[in-house]
This record gives C-alpha cells, structure tokens and sequence, in this order.
C-alpha cells in the first residue's frame, strides 16, 4: 500500500513560481473535471501563495478563468493548444512535439534555445518551473479508446521532453488493454518527478500489469483534489417541482443521472455492462425514495456542451423528470441552470443523502459530510470511496442485482444520520491533506530522465 507523505517545501521553493496545470480547465461542462482543476489550483496556491498559475489545455483560443481560491478569487489564464490535423498551426501539438524533439538532438544550447523562443507555447513551457496532471481524473487509461489516451498524454510527454518537472496529480491509473498506450503510460510514470494516486489499487494494479518495480517510482497517495474546494451560494437556484428549505433538509435526497449511462454509454448500447437496464433502475430508485419518505432532487453534473445532447446529464433529468413527476407532485424535482462546482457543492448542501452515477457529484456531497451513494460502473469509484473509510457506499451496478441494490440504499438511507456523523470526523482531515499536496521537496530541480533542460536559458531570473 502506498504510503501519504507530506514533506514541507524547502527554501528555495519559497520564490515566486510559474505553475501550469494539464489535463482540467476550470469553464468546462462537466463538473468533475472543473472541480479537479479548482482543487488544483487551491492546493498550489495554498503552497505557494503568489505563485503564477495557468492551465495548459487544447482549446481553439486562450482564455481567463476567475477561480474562487479559499478567501479570494484568482484569475488563472487558460494557454491553449491544438489536437488537430492542422498541422500547420504554430500551436498543433504535433508542431509543439516536433520542435521539442528537436531542440533535444541540436549541439549548442543557443540553437536549441532558438528553436524553443521562436514559439510561444513552448517558450511559456520553459519559463514554467513546474507542472501537475491530472489527465481528466480517470483518463490516464485507454478505457475511453486510444483517442482520448493521447488526448490527455501528449502534453505531458511534451513537458518531459522539453526537461520541466512534472508532477502526476491524484489521479486513477488503468485499466489498460493495448501494449502501446500502457508502454506510453509507463514511459511518463517512470519520468515523472512524482506519482500521486487518488487510491490505493489502480497505480500498484498498473505496475503489476506492465512489470514495473514498485519501488523504482516515487510514488504517494493524496485524496481526490475535488475534496479540497469550497461550497457557495449562486446568484440564483433553478428547481421545479420542489422548494429548498433554508437550512439542510432531513427528507431531500439529491439523485444524479449519467447522461452517458441513461443513452447506453458511448456506443448506446450497455457499453459498460450494466446489470440493470440504467432508465429502469432509476425510475425504480426514484419510486423507493419516496415510498421512503423522501422528496428527490434531480441533479445534473455534466452538461449539454455547444448544444449537443451528448453525455448531458441535464438532458437526462429533464427527460426523467417530464415522465415521472405526474406521479409524484411535490416529490420530485429538476434543478435548472449551469453551475460552477463550487456553486453545485452548495447546492448539494440541502440535501441528507445523495445518490449518484458520476464520482465527484458524490464527493461533493461527501465533502458536506452528506452521505452518498455511487451508483458505480468502473473501479475508479469502489476505489475512491473505499479511501473515505466508507466503502459500503460504492455499488457496482455492473454486478449487484438490482433487488440488492435497493436493499442496501434503504439501509444507508435509515442510517444517514450516523453516516453524517462518522464524516464529520474524517472529511477534515481529507481536506486539509488536499490542501497541502504540494508542500513537498524540491521536484523543480531535476527533470524525469536526469538529463540536462534543453531551454535552461530561457528560465534564467
């Protein structure tokens, strides 16, 4: 088992840093990942207060994202790159690779330092003394197709080449199931200056796969980043069918729905092998809540992106919600609207209990210390919760018959109260060890493979 380690930082880390993040962006429709680059940026600038921090991410243009950051609010810039067969953008991460490759084969350091300045996302690159990623939370795997792999891990092996300290985040690591995109996988991990992991099972199950030495990376555990970041009020909250009490309700549950799983995953046919038709189990769970007692609150955590339905959960709850509340009015309701997940997190403060197919909508209950259930369909769930010391509140829906199901959501539902409790004791500490991730030693001094920065010039001060 890996073991959690703080180390405090060292003198020389106590400078003014430039800091880049990959793998999250803060304005995105899904929640998850919006949660995990804010859980990012508050642990770095919790270390490092006035460090400059930016995202590093494929987007057609650069941007600022205004991120709440404990008792302020910091206006973190979004430099952007290019996944695109335009090849002859500046910025395509192919040109970038090739560039990069390059400056590390050229004899003298002023040519290599040429070819690096002459482009601006690399000269922001070396001017950086670090980077962290987190790879969307669950993408550092070719789970979702070797397309998304790459996706999330050509910047970070842009990084590692160009000889910049990378970090890997908390993250789950795996599954794999082609040789080339774990041999990707291990050629980053054995490269970067540290390995956390969100768990205790995917990295060791990882390095077990592809015959690695555990004891050859400097590998640690850290909570889910997510658990770092804060709940606010919105402007305005959105809900029809049901009205908020002022304070937590001992009767709201709150419901999330997986647009991916309600269309049938990816390929809208069961892609992920679930036991139970996921619409029927729903609308099953909806009806046994309130034959419970409770008053359910739909809730979307990813949504509609450019107008497309895809993966939306907020298309799914509407969709449910237009079916089912003729049957129970004043029982069920639909919340509206888009959201920060800081501003999700507040709203997720009303309810008791929680119930949920996507995993950060259920840590941001857990965060509030609301008890939730994962309706999970991969391990990354079992394996997260499990770190929460409440394993019993993760179910595989890929195998537990739906009649056990419920059986064992009524009895987190009569329990909830004693659940609260036992949060109450350990969501702290989670917390406060999110927050100091990067109080650790000095990763900026040396890159992965021990050989020398193409671009030291360029960083000088």
């Amino acid at each position: 088992m890996m073991k959690q380690t703080v180390i405090a930082p060292t003198p020389s880390l106590a400078r003014r840093m430039r800091v880049g993040i990959l793998g999250a962006s803060y304005e995105t429709p899904n929640l998850g990942v919006s949660a995990l680059a804010a859980g990012a940026v508050r642990s770095i600038r919790n270390c490092y207060p006035d460090a400059e921090v930016f995202f590093l991410e494929f987007e057609r243009q650069a941007s600022v994202h205004s991120i709440p950051d404990g008792v302020s609010t910091v206006d973190v810039p979004l430099a952007h790159m290019r996944f695109s067969w335009k090849i002859w953008l500046p910025n395509n991460i192919l040109v970038l690779l090739a560039l990069a490759l390059c400056s590390r084969i050229l004899p003298t350091r002023g040519l290599r330092n040429r070819v690096i300045g002459i482009n601006t996302c690399l000269r922001r690159i070396c001017e950086s003394e670090l980077f962290g990623a987190v790879s969307g939370g669950d993408s550092f795997s070719d789970l979702y197709g070797l397309s998304r792999f790459f996706y999330v891990t050509l910047p970070s092996i842009l990084v590692l080449i160009l000889g910049r300290p990378l970090v890997l985040l908390p993250q789950t690591y795996g599954p794999f199931r082609s040789s080339l995109a774990s041999k990707v996988a291990l050629w980053i991990v054995r490269r970067s200056s540290r390995v956390f992991c969100r768990d205790y099972r995917s990295l060791p199950a990882f390095l077990d796969q592809v015959g690695a030495g555990r004891d050859a990376i400097r590998r640690e555990f850290c909570y889910d980043m997510a658990f770092g970041i804060d709940a606010l009020p919105p402007g305005r909250i959105e809900i029809e069918g049901l009205t908020l009490d002022k304070e937590r309700s001992p009767d709201l549950v709150g419901l999330n729905v997986s647009g991916l799983l309600y269309k049938g995953g990816y390929s809208e046919n069961n892609q992920f092998g679930l036991r139970s038709n996921y619409r029927e189990m729903i609308a099953a769970l909806i009806e046994r809540l309130v034959a419970n007692g409770a008053r359910v609150l739909l809730v979307p955590h990813v949504f509609a992106e450019s107008g497309s339905e895809a993966e939306s959960d907020s298309v799914a709850c509407e969709e449910l919600y237009s079916q089912l509340a003729p049957s129970y009015p004043g029982k069920l309701g639909v919340l509206r609207g888009i959201y920060t997940p800081h501003e999700m997190r507040y709203i997720t403060g009303f309810c008791s209990f929680f119930l949920g197919s996507r995993m950060h909508a259920c840590i941001g209950a857990l965060s509030l210390c609301v008890p939730a259930v994962g309706l999970a369909y991969s391990d990354k769930f079992l394996a997260v919760l499990e770190t929460v010391g409440i394993p019993s509140l993760a179910m595989d829906i890929r195998f537990v018959p739906a009649e056990d199901l419920m059986r064992a959501i009524d009895e987190a539902w009569a329990s909830r109260a004693t659940l609260s409790r036992q949060l109450e004791e350990t969501i702290p500490q989670i917390r406060n060890t999110v927050h100091r991730l990067f109080q650790m030693e000095d990763v900026t001094s040396k890159d992965g493979t021990g050989s020398s920065f193409p671009c030291s010039e360029l960083t000088a001060r």
